[in-house]
């Protein structure tokens, strides 16, 4: 049997153990730096302490793999030096809780704001109170505002967010902002299921030509967002059973904004299925057409695929 040393205590121990009995440390490679090439000099900042260069954190890509049930991926994208997107994914048997959020790039903190949202969201997900876990997630951003780095009071950590249960073939979605969430059914445009809380849709509600607005420089900017600075805000919640099969989709504006097109976002979703042949697959493709697309912001992407219960159809 081949046996392979521990570098931290030269205790032998067997190829393929993952962790040294001896000392716990790990038996994996080191991570190279992608920038010089050195092996285990990557620190927990995500910095090379050899070369100095960003090399990369563990939120830069992150999967959940759910197997038929969901999945998500979350990706950095080109032009961001962090990932200020989060997710949360939870099944427990067909019930599925997921949460997308995607933090404000212009508050100080963004990527934990996020992170803290979708947290606190999904763990009150289980009481099947979608507006209730949005509230939580309000609760625990706000209070960021207060804690650890002094600069988090002048410019209060911020996010969108965007959540849903799911209970058989019954579906609940809340949000607050511009995450988003869709049904694609197995033929036709999605089904945009939110309502982006943004300049653009406030002053089309008001009358304004709906081509004009979105070329507006403001048109992307947010209305309602998680917050100290938020103010009383109230998510809004859809409800639906489904009638046939298809697929709920939770994502940030990294994905949709470029498949504004309904018709065009259902396409994709379907491609990326069929092609691709499982859920994890299905939601790498999406992530990589973002990318590909141009990847100028963080992208994440959740899949539920949903049937009808017996005798709804």
């Amino acid at each position: 049997m081949t046996m392979t040393d521990c570098a931290s205590c030269a205790d032998e121990r067997a190829a393929g153990a993952t962790f040294c009995e001896v000392c716990g440390r790990s038996l994996l490679p080191e991570p190279q730096c992608p920038h010089c090439g050195v092996a285990g000099g990557v620190g927990e900042d995500g910095y090379c302490g050899t070369c100095g260069m960003l090399a990369g954190r563990e939120r830069d890509h992150l999967e959940t793999d759910c197997g038929a049930v969901a999945a998500a991926v979350t990706d950095r994208g080109l032009r961001h030096h962090r990932n200020e997107d989060a997710m949360w994914l939870a099944t427990r048997g067909a019930d599925v809780d997921v949460v997308v959020s995607d933090g404000v790039s212009s508050s100080f903190d963004p990527d934990v704001a996020s992170l803290t949202a979708v947290t606190a969201a999904g763990s009150a997900l289980p009481a099947g109170d979608v507006a209730a876990a949005i509230g939580s997630a309000q609760t625990a951003v706000a209070a960021l505002a207060a804690e650890g780095d002094p600069r988090r009071a002048a410019s209060n950590p911020a996010c969108t967010i965007v959540a849903a249960t799911v209970r058989g073939s019954s579906v609940t979605v809340g949000w607050i902002g511009d995450s988003r969430a869709y049904w694609v059914p197995s033929e036709g445009a999605a089904e945009q299921l939110t309502e982006d809380d943004s300049w653009a849709t406030h002053v089309i509600a008001l009358g304004a030509d709906p081509e004009q607005a979105m070329r507006d420089p403001k048109a992307h900017a947010i209305t309602a967002w998680l917050g100290a600075d938020a103010g009383a805000i109230t998510p809004r919640t859809a409800e639906f059973v489904v009638g046939d099969p298809g697929h709920l989709v939770l994502c940030s504006d990294g994905l949709w904004n470029y498949l504004t097109d309904p018709a065009a976002f259902a396409a994709a979703v379907r491609e990326g299925l069929r092609d691709q042949g499982t859920l994890i697959s299905a939601a790498r493709w999406l992530t990589d057409y973002a990318i590909t697309a141009g990847g100028a912001d963080n992208i994440t992407v959740a899949l539920i695929p949903l049937t009808p219960s017996k005798g709804q159809r």
